[in-house]
């Protein structure tokens, strides 16, 4: 009798434990995922104002700048990983990289002509974590230059 009561004793306190360390884990799981559901729900989203931009006529040699404006209209910050220029004769400069929800960047493209001759059209790519993960870019100029105008 003494050894069933001890059994008894035994399997409620079991489980009681086991109980104690299902419902502990549940809340956590619980919390964990909602935190997370919320960190990876949403997307962030490129909108620019221009996405095309004309230098128009230049000569050779001429040092342009122009700032492309956007706004996340996602609902997750953006964040920019990655630019890649085309060229050695496209710079471009981001001062923010991470853009929250609702807000403005800037991203500026500087151009210089020196070496270029005719229509020119430029690509800079983006990467990100918008959708899509790529967004282009692109600036225009026709260049004149003289000396390799004569030497043609």
């Amino acid at each position: 009798m003494e050894q069933r009561a001890w059994s008894l004793r035994l399997g409620a306190w079991s489980f009681l434990l086991i109980l104690a360390i299902l419902s502990s884990c549940g809340s956590r799981s619980s919390n964990s995922g909602t935190t997370e559901k919320s960190v990876e729900s949403g997307v962030a989203k490129f909108v620019f104002s221009e996405e095309i931009h004309n230098f128009g006529s230049l000569k050779a040699g001429e040092l342009v700048s122009f700032t492309f404006i956007f706004r996340n209209e996602g609902t997750k910050t953006l964040e920019i990983t990655g630019v890649d220029s085309g060229c050695g004769c496209t710079e471009v400069n981001i001062p923010n990289k991470s853009i929250a929800p609702g807000q403005e960047g800037q991203i500026e493209v500087i151009y210089n002509s020196a070496g270029e001759v005719g229509r020119q059209l430029k690509t800079i790519t983006l990467f990100s974590n918008a959708e899509p993960p790529q967004k282009q870019l692109f600036i225009k100029a026709n260049v004149t230059n003289e000396i390799i105008e004569l030497n043609s």
